[in-house]
């Protein structure tokens, strides 16, 4: 099977392609700013743009398959346009990272609406597919730590199943090589249910012990420094975070560990390996 990884230049596309690479899966990397620097093997890669037709189709020509990892776009009109590419090009499965909290009643926020009709654009379309919904990833944790200062924006008072970037990496393997996961949708929870206050100070208590604690600044202060500034990437984070507030883990993981295999790492684990890198 030869797949397409669309948003390849993504940090969450890096452990899926490694797997799937270590299965024997041929691979085709596109993205607009993906080059071979940012991997250490030398894949075919196309660069393009998701919303240019010619792009996509010369991207998927010769592909069996199409995996879709995206962020800072509009998802639903990008997987539409995915999507009637596929179909001319005759993809015979489509992967698609989604979110656990997304569902109809959480479609009040614009992300998860973005998604959700990302999702049906996908069940809609008569081709085989394999749906994600991961929850955070151990990996955002980084994110979190600027300018030597460990920060959580909100209370963020909803635990989560923390996950690791390579136990995902498995799992997505796993869902391409066995057809009974195919027409699924699957809920991605790692083995530890954690608040992000807590992960967050585990983190930087090994990685960064040089900090001391971990603040905490409210959405409403986030969201007005963000109209005040300017920025666009702090008024997403600040709605995106105020969402979470309010908006935990959705579904059941049962299935998924039953078809796909349990998700292994802990957070202490993936410290420990996130300690011998630095």
């Amino acid at each position: 099977m030869k797949i397409l990884v669309i948003g390849a230049s993504g940090m969450l596309a890096k452990p899926v392609v490694k797997k799937l690479d270590e299965f024997g899966f041929d691979l085709r990397l596109f993205s607009r700013t993906v080059n071979s620097s940012m991997y250490e093997k030398d894949y075919e890669i196309v660069n393009g743009d998701l919303f240019v037709q010619t792009d996509l189709e010369r991207a998927m020509e010769g592909c069996d398959a199409v995996y879709i990892t995206l962020s800072k776009v509009n998802e639903a009109d990008a997987v539409e346009s995915i999507v009637n590419v596929a179909k001319k090009k005759d993809i015979k499965l489509i992967g698609y990272v989604s979110g656990a909290s997304v569902s109809e009643q959480n479609r009040w926020f614009w992300m998860t609406d973005n998604k959700f009709r990302a999702e049906q654009t996908i069940l809609n379309s008569g081709i085989p597919y394999v749906i994600f919904r991961p929850t955070w990833f151990m990996e955002s944790l980084n994110l979190m730590v600027r300018n030597g200062k460990a920060m959580l924006i909100g209370k963020q008072p909803n635990p989560s199943h923390w996950l690791a970037a390579e136990d995902f990496g498995r799992m997505v393997t796993t869902a391409f090589q066995k057809t009974e996961a195919h027409n699924h949708i699957f809920y991605c929870y790692g083995p530890e249910r954690l608040l992000m206050k807590d992960a967050l100070e585990k983190y930087t208590k090994a990685v960064y012990p040089e900090i001391k604690n971990v603040s905490s600044i409210p959405i409403g202060m986030m969201k007005f420094i963000a109209f005040l500034t300017g920025k666009k990437e702090m008024k997403m984070a600040a709605s995106m975070f105020g969402y979470f507030e309010k908006v935990g883990e959705f579904g059941s993981n049962k299935d998924t560990n039953k078809i796909l295999g349990a998700p292994e790492i802990t957070l202490d684990q993936w410290i420990e390996n996130q300690k011998k890198k630095s």
